[in-house]
């Protein structure tokens, strides 16, 4: 992935999902409510980032990065990812969720590294931002919920979010045709 390719698609991501949360009543405002304690999204969350992790970071392991215990390192992270449902459940959309930005943040940063372009720090900033969340949320996926139901208990405050998530996306997108 090249910085344009990094940057356009954060952008999009950024305008969809800021768009989808301006608009007062929508099924995808409903979702976030769910969200938190989702089974259907912690499959999909944990399933996506558990595949992402096995074929971008241990698949192609040299001998050098413990390549000959690719076997070990990803019956490991099966094993992890299978037995968060038993022992983990509450919360697991958050932790997925966490893992799928920090792993899409990893790959974002990656195309940024040492460009030239000084527009990319917009990007970079948006990215560590949202590290920075993903760390906390993975850390303690109980205030996501509390967030959701305090941006839910006043009208505008979602709407309020999408809008500063929207105009983030726009502004990463349209900075996507600056590199």
């Amino acid at each position: 992935m090249n910085l344009f390719q990094a940057s356009l698609i954060t952008g999009i991501l950024l305008t969809l999902v800021g768009g989808m949360l301006t608009r007062p009543k929508s099924n995808f405002r409903s979702a976030i409510l769910r969200f938190p304690r989702s089974k259907p999204f912690s499959i999909w969350f944990i399933g996506i980032a558990t595949t992402w992790f096995l074929w971008r970071h241990v698949l192609f392991l040299s001998e050098a990065d413990f390549g000959n215990y690719k076997l070990l390192i990803g019956g490991v992270a099966i094993g992890v990812a299978l037995l968060s449902f038993v022992y983990a459940a509450d919360f697991l959309a958050v932790r997925g969720w966490a893992m799928l930005v920090l792993l899409f943040s990893r790959e974002v940063l990656n195309a940024a590294f040492l460009q030239d372009a000084q527009s990319r720090l917009v990007l970079v900033s948006i990215v560590y931002f949202f590290i920075v969340v993903a760390l906390y949320f993975g850390a303690w996926p109980y205030r996501m919920r509390d967030l959701i139901e305090w941006l839910n208990r006043k009208p505008g405050r979602m709407e309020a979010l999408g809008s500063v998530i929207l105009i983030s996306g726009l502004l990463t997108s349209a900075l996507s045709f600056v590199y």
